[in-house]
Order: structure tokens, then sequence, then C-alpha cells
């Protein structure tokens, strides 16, 4: 459900970033034509283009890019950041504008970088302004929601400073449900105590109320169902908080040291259902992702035949078998899939490994061994330059793997997973990921990994996925981690 407060603020953005590009290409254009003098033969009609290909661009990028987190909670450079990252998409978007439409403003470098650059200043500038207005109430006092709170004396205090950060509420009351006559028309935190148990719904009945914030012992639930149904009948948008599902998360978060867990109230098998899990990415986050590993994946296949042409010749040489190396390997929430790599051991590798189980040099659910037997010479070679992965791009292509993503386990490893263990494999198994480019080789502890998979899951962004990307080609020139 989009809340009221995430309506406005992608209104507000929409308008204010706009107007924020609108000026930097001004300043773009000034700097670029009447200073440095760098325009060349563009005219007004290049600009004008130009200008309609970017409003395309901004358009695109902006309902691409995520607007819901509280404009107002963000740090001055956490707006930084967001403004960098949204210039950035912008103009590959832009850019691939104007080479479709062969515009000739793609010529005109510096215009095209002047935009941009400018825009990450003017953007976080305006939102900076934009905040100081939301938080004051004469800009939004029009705009807001307002809400009655209903609670305990205990939790007012907590659900206020929670509430008051939402710029698009504005609490206008309190029923304060234990509290004595004497205590009517008291405040709490700057609101006012309108009424106790007795006359709660007097007060609601009556108060210019858009939202109503309940909160009570989970003892008293079932005593507020028939005052639920008239607040439901008065057209009032009803808030019920439900303890259970803190407890629930609370328990999770305790037991998988999870950041993102989604909670929503739906029918299931015909009864009414509490939904909890880790966080599904949105379609359009899927979209993304999948678009990436075919592009990647195809790319990398590309890339791969050649390399895997030219050692195909030693590896068979030195060791009669099979060229590629399959076994199968358990992915997201348990499907099983068979990976493929070029082989690096011998033919005999599986059936030698228990012998060398003791030697494991991994503590927990993972094999790891410094110099293991069974790795023949092109073996070693083509592990440190992790030519053995190749393959897996064809993984990627047919949908069991993406380009980064956990490391996915095999049967033997999943068969001994504790419950904890298993939130790693929500998400579709990876080439690369957190653990690999963090020093594979040099984490020994099989919770290590586990701790870098759920943060990886946990915080998930396409911006994550790229920048692991490009560490893992870092990873792979300097030999690090993989051996």
């Amino acid at each position: 459900m989009i809340t009221k407060r995430e309506k406005l603020q992608y209104g507000y953005l929409f308008l204010i970033d706009l107007l924020s590009l609108v000026l930097s290409i001004g300043l773009a254009w000034g700097l670029t034509a009447g200073v440095l003098h760098k325009m060349g033969d563009f005219q007004l009609d290049d600009l004008v283009e130009a200008c309609f290909l970017l409003l395309l661009a901004y358009i695109l990028t902006f309902f691409t890019f995520d607007q819901s987190e509280n404009i107002v909670n963000r740090t001055p450079i956490r707006e930084v950041e967001i403004a960098v990252r949204f210039n950035f998409l912008l103009t590959l978007i832009d850019a691939a504008c104007l080479a479709l439409t062969k515009a000739p403003m793609l010529h005109s470098r510096y215009f095209l970088v002047f935009v941009p650059v400018i825009d990450v200043f003017v953007m976080t500038g305006a939102h900076a302004v934009l905040k100081k207005m939301l938080v004051r109430s004469r800009y939004t006092k029009g705009i807001q929601s307002l809400v009655g709170v209903v609670t305990t004396q205990e939790n007012a205090s907590p659900i206020l400073e929670e509430l008051k950060k939402d710029w698009s509420k504005r609490v206008t009351g309190l029923a304060i449900l234990e509290a004595a006559p004497e205590q009517l028309h008291t405040e709490i935190d700057g609101v006012r105590i309108e009424a106790n148990f007795d006359n709660f719904m007097d007060w609601l009945r009556q108060a210019a109320l858009d939202e109503v914030y309940l909160d009570v012992a989970q003892e008293s639930e079932e005593n507020m169902l028939p005052y639920l149904e008239e607040m439901e009948s008065m057209g009032l948008t009803v808030h019920f908080r439900l303890p259970v599902l803190d407890r629930i998360e609370k328990a999770c978060c305790d037991e998988t040291s999870a950041v993102r867990i989604s909670r929503e109230l739906s029918r299931c098998a015909g009864g009414n259902v509490v939904t909890m899990g880790t966080v599904e990415l949105k379609l359009r986050d899927q979209v993304l992702k999948r678009t990436m590993d075919i592009v990647g994946g195809i790319v990398g296949c590309i890339i791969s035949i050649p390399i895997i042409a030219l050692v195909a010749i030693p590896l068979k040489l030195e060791s009669p078998g099979p060229l590629i190396f399959k076994q199968r390997r358990v992915g997201r929430n348990g499907r099983v899939f068979y990976i493929h790599k070029l082989r690096s051991m011998y033919v005999d590798a599986e059936a030698r490994k228990k012998e060398l189980m003791a030697q494991n040099e991994m503590n927990g659910l993972m094999f790891k061994m410094e110099d293991d037997p069974r790795i023949t010479r092109v073996g070693r070679f083509i592990r440190r330059t992790s030519i053995d992965e190749l393959p897996q791009f064809f993984d990627v292509v047919r949908g069991s793997m993406s380009l980064v993503g956990t490391r996915p386990p095999t049967l033997d490893e999943y068969r001994q997973y504790e419950s904890h263990h298993k939130r790693r494999l929500s998400m579709k198994p990876g080439i690369t990921g957190l653990w690999q480019v963090s020093g594979r080789s040099d984490i020994d502890d099989f919770e290590e990994v586990v701790k870098l998979d759920v943060q990886y899951i946990d915080n998930w962004s396409i911006w994550m996925d790229i920048y692991l990307l490009f560490r893992t080609v870092g990873v792979v020139f300097d030999r690090k981690g993989a051996k």
C-alpha cells in the first residue's frame, strides 16, 4: 500500500528534480557556449532536440529510481549519493537516446558532461530546501493527514516520536486508555491528552481526523473489535498495531540477523494470514537484474568461447576425461540445478574427497584445502585466474544462476545446514558475490560466509551488483581470493 507521504513525495520530487535539471541544462549551455565557446556549429534546434531527449531520459530515470525513502530522514551524504546515482543513470539513458536518434548534440562532450555534474549540486541543494520546507508545518499544514492516537501511557512517547518523523502526518490529539480524569487536557511530548477509555470514541466522533493509530495491550484486542467497526463506518483510516508482528519480527531478526523482513496481511487458503519473509525484489528490480544477467551472460559467453578453446588442449592432455565438470548444486530456496565448470581436477576427485575431509581447512560446511592433490597443474592455473568459472555464463543465460549472488552449496553441504544457513539461499546463486570479493581464500569460517551472503541479500540493489562486478574484475586480475 502506497502511503500518502510516498504519493506526495513522488509529486514534489518529480517537480523539484525536473526544475533542477532544466536549471542545470541552462547553466551547462551557458558554460559551454558562452564561457568556453565549445558548442561549435550547434544551433538552437539542436539544443531543443537535446532537451526533449533529456526530458524523456529524465522520465525514464525517475520512474526507474526508487523514490520511496523518506526525504526528511536522509543525511547530506545520502543526498549526494542519491544525486550522483540518479545523474549517472540519467546520463546513460540520455546517451543511449542520443545515439539511437543520432542527435548532433551527442558530439558535444562538454555539454553532456556539464549537465549531470551541475545537476548533482543543484539537485542536492534543491532537496535540502525541500526538506526544510517539509519539516516546517506551515508549508505542509494544508496537506497533512490529521492523526489521532489511541494507546497506553507507556507506549505514547515512542509512538509520537515515530509519527513525527513522517512529515505528511500531524498528530492532533491523544487518548490514553488508562488515564485518570485529572490527566485529561495535559500534554505528552507536546500533544494534548483528549480522552481515556471511557470517552475516547466520543472524541473520535467529534474530532477532525483523517487517521487513527490504535495500539492496545494484546489482552484488550478482542474488546476493541466493536470500536474498530465503528471507526471503519466513520470513514477513518485505522492503523491497528499487532504486537504479535513485533514479536515475530524480533524473533526472526535474533535468529538470522536479518535487516529486511517483509510483513503484510493477506488472505491465504480462505483465511487472514500474516505473511513474513525475506523481502522480495520488486518487479522492476527483478527485470533489471535479469536483463543485466542476460546481457552480461551473452557477453561472457562470447568472451569465454575462445578462452575455453585455448585451455582445452593442455587440460585434456594432462588429464583425459570430460572438459566440462557438471555437478548438482542447491540454488534458490532448495531448488537443485546443474552447475558447469571447466574440469580442474582429476576425474576421481569426488571419490577422493571423503579421504581428504580430515584435512579440511574450513570451519563449517564447506571444503577447502591449500594443496589439494586432486587438482591438476593446468587446473591450478585456471583456478588462480578463475577461468574454470567461465562455463557458468551459460548457466546465467539459462536462468539457473545470476551474475551476482551467493555461492550454491553441494547437496552434501546442504543436507548439513542448520535452519539459519538456508537463508543464504533465498536469492538465486551467482558466479560472484560479496564473499568472493572479500578474499574468499582468507575466510576459513562458514558462519562468516553466511554473514556476508545475508548482508548481500538484505542490502541488495542493482548498484551493489554493478559494484561487485567491478570488484570481481579487479580481484581476478590481482589473482586474489581464488585458490
